[in-house]
Formats: C-alpha cells, sequence, structure tokens
C-alpha cells in the first residue's frame, strides 16, 4: 500500500484508461468540409491583392447623408444611389422591436412552438423517469453506423440529434428517430490532436453545437444540422498554453446555460471562466493541484458551484463567489486513480457521482466530507462513465466490451455488450464512449475498432 495519496502508487494509476489506443494517421484529418462563417468569401490566392482594397463595411455600419455625395468621386457616388435607392434601408424607421419579439411574428411564433413542444416532450417523458431505475437496460432500437470511430456522443434535449465526434476531427449529425446522418464536417482541429469535448448550448431555442479539442480551441457552430447551411459562429483559444496531443487529457470545458458561460482546464495548472458572448476570460481559478483536471460538472440551476476531477484521483470544489485564491472549498482524495469522470445531476435529485478508471463510483454529498455511497461497478478497467440527467441511473463502459447499468442505490441493472463487426466481434474492444438522453430513457455506446453506434432503451 502507498505510504501516501500517491507516493509509490503505479504510473499507471495516473493515467488515462485510452492511454494505449492507436492514434489516428495525419492523413486522415480534414476529410470532412470545414465550416466557415457568415459571408466568408473565398479569394484566389495566387492573385495580387489590388490596391486600395474595396470595402463594404462602410454600407451596414454607417448611415450615408445623400447630401455630402457629391464630395465623393463619381465612382463611389453611384454605388452609394445605388446603395441608397434599391435597399431603401436608411429611409426605412428604425425604431421598431426586434423581430423575435415582436408578435405575430415568424421568429416569435417559431419561439412559442418551441417552448410548447419543449414542455410537452418533458410532461411526456416524466413517468418514464420513474422505472428507469429499476429496469433493465437491453432493448436494442437502433444501430447507426458511422463513417468513423466514435468518441464523444451527445443528445439533443428536445430535437432527434445525436451529435458524434470521432478520434480525428469528423463530427457527424444523426437523427436517432429516422436512423439517418444529416451531416457531416470537420472541426478544423490540426493533426496530432482531436476533439476533447462536444456539447449542445442554447438548447431551449435554435440550439448551437460547441465543440472543444486537445488544441486549446473552442469552437461554436451554427445550422449543424444541415449540409448547406452550417457555419462557424466563433473560435476563441481558451487555454492558449495547451500543447496539442491524443494523448492525456487535451482539453474539457463545462457549459453553464445559466450564466452563458464556459468552464474550461485541462493539462494546464488553472480553471479558466469564459464568457462566451464576449469571448472574454472572467475569471482564472488555480487548480491548486500538480495534476492534469481530467472533468468538470457544475450546478445548472444558480451555476456557482463547479467540481473537478483529476488525474491524480482528487475531487475537488469549486466556489466562484469566492476570490480565486480561496475558491477552492472541498477536496475528496478517497479514489486513488485517474477520474474517468465527474458529474452533476441537472434534475433528480441531483446527485453528484464521480468515477475512477479501477471501476469505483461513488456518490457526493457537497456538505460531507466522506462520500455517500461506494459502488464497485467491475473489476476491469474504467473507461467511460455516463450519468442520466433526470432519472437515478449511470452507466459504466469498460475494457472488456461491457455497458453495465446501475441504478444510485448501487443496484446493478443489465448488462450490454455492443454490437461489433465480424472481424471485431471480441471481448478485449473496449468501450470507447457512452452517453444517456437527458430526458427519454435511451443511451447510446460504442465500442473500439468499430463504427457502430448501439441505441438502447430500458
Amino acid at each position: 500500500m502507498p505510504v501516501t495519496p500517491r507516493g509509490r502508487a503505479p504510473p499507471e494509476w495516473t493515467r488515462p484508461p485510452e492511454v494505449n489506443d492507436e492514434v489516428a494517421p495525419a492523413a486522415a484529418y480534414h476529410q470532412a468540409p470545414i465550416p466557415t462563417s457568415r459571408g466568408f468569401q473565398p479569394r484566389d490566392p495566387s492573385l495580387a491583392p489590388v490596391i486600395p482594397l474595396m470595402s463594404r463595411f462602410l454600407d451596414w455600419s454607417t448611415e450615408v447623408i445623400p447630401g455630402v455625395l457629391h464630395l465623393i468621386s463619381k465612382k463611389y457616388t453611384d454605388m452609394y444611389e445605388h446603395f441608397l435607392t434599391h435597399r431603401q434601408y436608411f429611409r426605412e424607421p428604425q425604431m421598431k422591436p426586434n423581430e423575435p419579439d415582436e408578435p405575430g411574428s415568424a421568429d416569435y411564433n417559431e419561439r412559442l412552438w418551441r417552448r410548447s413542444r419543449n414542455e410537452k416532450i418533458i410532461t411526456e417523458t416524466q413517468p418514464l423517469k420513474g422505472k428507469a431505475g429499476s429496469s433493465r437496460w437491453d432493448n436494442s432500437l437502433a444501430l447507426l453506423t458511422n463513417t468513423s470511430q466514435p468518441l464523444k456522443m451527445c443528445f439533443h434535449q428536445f430535437e432527434d440529434h445525436l451529435a458524434v465526434a470521432d478520434d480525428r476531427d469528423t463530427i457527424a449529425i444523426w437523427d436517432w428517430q429516422r436512423h439517418k446522418r444529416l451531416n457531416r464536417f470537420s472541426n478544423g482541429n490540426p493533426p496530432g490532436s482531436r476533439i476533447n469535448e462536444i456539447r449542445y448550448i442554447n438548447e431551449d431555442d435554435q440550439a448551437l453545437l460547441m465543440t472543444g479539442s486537445s488544441d486549446g480551441v473552442l469552437k461554436v457552430f451554427r445550422n449543424y444540422e444541415s449540409p448547406k447551411g452550417v457555419e462557424i459562429v466563433t473560435a476563441f483559444r481558451a487555454l492558449p498554453e495547451l500543447i496539442p496531443s491524443n494523448r492525456n487529457a487535451g482539453l474539457v470545458f463545462d457549459w453553464q446555460q445559466g450564466q452563458g458561460k464556459a468552464l474550461v482546464a485541462g493539462d494546464v495548472k488553472v480553471i479558466r471562466v469564459w464568457n462566451a458572448a464576449t469571448e472574454v476570460c472572467t475569471n482564472d481559478i488555480p487548480a491548486r493541484s500538480g495534476s492534469c483536471i481530467t472533468s468538470l460538472t457544475s450546478d445548472q440551476v444558480a451555476g456557482n458551484i463547479f467540481v473537478a476531477g483529476f488525474g491524480d484521483g482528487a475531487v475537488r470544489v469549486f466556489d466562484q463567489r469566492l476570490k480565486p485564491t480561496t475558491s477552492m472549498v472541498k477536496v475528496w482524495r478517497e479514489h486513488k486513480q485517474w477520474i474517468t469522470n465527474v458529474h452533476m445531476q441537472r434534475g433528480g435529485l441531483r446527485e453528484l457521482v464521480s468515477g475512477s478508471r479501477n471501476g469505483e463510483i461513488r456518490l457526493w454529498d457537497l456538505r460531507m466530507d466522506d462520500p455517500i455511497s461506494t459502488i464497485y461497478a467491475t473489476k476491469d478497467t474504467l473507461r467511460t462513465l455516463s450519468v442520466h440527467e433526470h432519472a437515478p441511473v449511470f452507466m459504466v463502459g469498460t475494457n472488456r466490451h461491457e455497458v453495465k447499468t446501475f441504478n444510485m442505490d448501487g443496484t446493478y441493472l443489465s448488462t450490454f455488450e455492443p454490437y461489433s463487426s465480424f472481424l471485431h466481434h471480441n471481448r478485449s474492444s473496449p468501450i470507447a464512449s457512452t452517453a444517456f438522453h437527458p430526458h427519454r430513457t435511451i443511451l447510446a455506446c460504442a465500442a473500439l475498432h468499430d463504427n457502430h453506434i448501439n441505441l438502447v432503451s430500458c
């Protein structure tokens, strides 16, 4: 037994479970289209730019007064007269309510319909969450064939969308209800890096897709389900000092919808709080550890408390209302190995669950110094841990090609082995990714060395 929490511990205890997985070759990157921003116009780099450069910035940012047009050359006068007479923009009254806020407008009606649809889904799925903690999760719903290795998956709360990121730079959007792929595009991260996290944001209205890659960049995409309409909204380097890598934790983030902020950490010694609207880092919180941060989760109600899991097995609780130097309010060291995931439920009983690579699952109360309960989910290496947002259920994926489901009391519910192709059907294929639908009793899982995604219900 080690004398201290990290003394004389085997080195693999503080390494990620996927450290020995195969790395994608550099030639496999950027095979899918890369979305561009709105208004982007490609330029031929072989042609020299013409001086002076013509800009249309004035067309939409400045009101042109016809009385001063005689001061401008004839060429520009004709252009602005065309702008004024044909577009009629500045002759229209500008003091009017925004289109989405005006009752009767198309945007207002669409938003009203989405709100009604969301409430209906929540009402319909509420009775299902009661039986989720006592039923077997082995009813196969569908089998989706992805074109690359699924590594990160995320369900939309209300749309029938499943976002799948592979081990390189490609993102696929699936309609899991119709078993149809809607779109496939490239995240644009450089060779040697991969997509570490993928999340839907603004799900109640017009959802956006946020991705975080191991080169330290956060990106947000609009119209992600449309092959022709997908475009990048913003991209910024959240962790400038992060070195692109396929190993270790890379970049991890958690989205706080109520505050519009992203908590970003990873292979760095600090946790950064980014305001997504202004792209400004509002807070730098010291991690207070020499180990990397492997996962982040936060309270979605008030958004002040967040929890971080570390590579040495520690779980730390932070409060954003305090000064950065004193924001760490609690640390638990019961885990001795790499934290695979830590998750706080949005609804239900708002359980806080953490899991380490040796198969230990612990449930916590923020007010207590010891775990509420400890569940030994598997004797094999724990590859993934997913927690249902509203039902008292969690699942683990092991390196023995098994997806095990438990309720929060520690009661074992079922074991499911994902489908694998004939050539790779063996128990040595570890589970690569798992995900729960936030409201419905549906889970998705995928195994390593296989491109299939299994959808299972209870």
